[in-house]
């Protein structure tokens, strides 16, 4: 039977993988099967980026990954590559693999990814590499849009299941960030020019969903802008050459912007969601709005298991900031969903408020959350003798280590507070709701973060 060039493909990377992980011993079977591949990629033209997904699939399956950064499989084929070109020409006979697995050769550089390049010196003279120079460094500060979680160079990937009140979420977060204002319990650092881009609604559902923004908001926004699929003749997928031209010219139309909202991505992107392929076609247009500092966010859809997104694992690699909703039913409205990250690389002790889980929900026609709202102004004069009390209880021998920051238990703290005759021992009950009082207020101010029993000054 003839197999298609894609089949032929898949069947040589199936082999492998039955290779190692059958294997009494997996990582020498992988080490083995590296110099194979990286020839097999060389003589036929395979993008690296396609053969390092695949590579990194069958780590996993064999439990190579454990303990391992997201990058080891790329610096160990890169190693075959040098071991391989440095024997070219020397035994161009070798036989490298049973031709029979081997994928032919690709038409065009489109074929499997990224092409393959000439090698050419890189000039690392302008490169930092020692950790005092990286010290002094000056770098800019993010540019934050929405919370800590949105800036001009996140790359957040949000799922959901189908029908729970995504699209409106994200056209709402896309809303408020133009006008400047404050999203469910999220700070809005300042008006931004946001485009939203959908591939799934029609025009007409488009509007509806847009003035219902505007009503909410009490106002006609400047800074959003709208691309409809359909308004488009001929649309094509974004992980195309043609779909990043388009993407670049509605950019420069409407006269740059800071953040782009992709609805969704089974609408937009080519390809089988389940494997690695199309999304790397997809990298080039995501690698360009991350260099000209335009932060992105793709929605996208869960399949039969809804605790996950739904296809490949790898679109998650290149995002700072993966978010999952799951749907929570209320009786009073039909868009009702928690929200959890499930990474965030920009998260910090500052910043862990804008990352905890929430549940949020659109009733009577405005959104609501469970994450009370960040106080605005200065603490009262008794709070601030709570927030010195926890200073000065983590300064002593109770203060312990959690996670990478100093912290300590609550009933250290409340020891600390009694000490200071802000809490009286002798009236329990009104200790505790004393305690619990500004416990909370300090929290509402952003100044010290609670987790479960354990307390720390932000």
């Amino acid at each position: 039977m003839n197999l298609s060039r894609a089949e032929q493909v898949e069947q040589y990377f199936a082999n492998v993988s039955i290779d190692v992980v059958a294997s009494a011993t997996p990582a020498d079977a992988f080490e083995a099967a590296l110099p194979i591949t990286a020839e097999v990629v060389r003589k036929n033209g395979i993008g690296k980026t396609f053969a390092v997904a695949r590579l990194q699939s069958i780590a996993e399956a064999a439990g190579l990954d454990r303990h391992r950064g997201n990058d080891w499989v790329q610096q160990r084929l890169a190693r075959a590559f040098a071991t391989v070109n440095g024997h070219i020409g020397r035994d161009s006979s070798a036989k490298v693999h049973d031709t029979n697995s081997e994928p032919p050769a690709a038409t065009s550089p489109d074929d499997y990814g990224e092409p393959l390049k000439p090698h050419h010196p890189i000039d690392l003279g302008p490169v930092t590499l020692a950790i005092g120079d990286w010290l002094r460094r000056s770098l800019s500060e993010p540019d934050c849009l929405m919370g800590a979680w949105f800036t001009t160079t996140s790359r957040i990937l949000f799922s959901a299941p189908t029908g729970i009140g995504k699209s409106n979420f994200a056209l709402a977060l896309a809303a408020h960030m133009a006008a400047g204002r404050d999203f469910l319990h999220w700070r809005a650092h300042r008006p931004a020019r946001v485009l939203f881009i959908d591939g799934e609604m029609s025009r007409r559902l488009l509007k509806r969903r847009a003035q219902d923004v505007c009503r909410r908001l009490g106002f006609e926004l400047e800074g959003l802008f709208l691309l409809s699929h359909e308004d488009v003749e001929g649309f094509q997928p974004l992980n195309t050459p043609a779909g990043k031209e388009l993407i670049e010219q509605v950019i420069e139309k409407v006269g740059g912007v800071d953040a782009v909202i992709f609805d969704n991505v089974m609408a937009l992107i080519s390809g089988d969601m389940k494997e690695e392929d199309g999304w790397q076609r997809a990298l080039p247009l995501v690698n360009s709005l991350t260099k000209r500092s335009i932060g992105q966010l793709w929605v996208h859809h869960t399949g039969h298991d809804a605790t996950r997104s739904y296809g490949t694992k790898t679109r998650e690699w290149r995002m700072d900031t993966v978010i999952h909703a799951t749907e929570q039913k209320r009786i009073d409205t039909d868009v009702s969903f928690s929200l959890e990250f499930q990474k965030a690389r920009e998260r910090t002790p500052e910043t862990r408020r804008d990352f905890e889980d929430v549940t949020i929900a659109l009733v009577d026609d405005a959104w609501i959350c469970s994450a009370a709202a960040v106080k605005q102004g200065k603490p009262a004069p008794l709070e601030v003798k709570f927030l010195q009390a926890l200073l000065d209880a983590m300064a002593g021998a109770e203060a312990i280590k959690h996670q990478s920051w100093k912290a300590v238990r609550t009933d250290a703290w409340k020891a600390e507070c009694i000490r200071r005759g802000l809490l009286d021992p002798d009236k329990p009950k009104s200790l505790s709701s004393l305690f619990s009082k500004y416990r909370r207020e300090l929290v509402a101010h952003n100044l010290i973060a609670c987790d479960g029993e354990i307390v720390w000054p932000l």
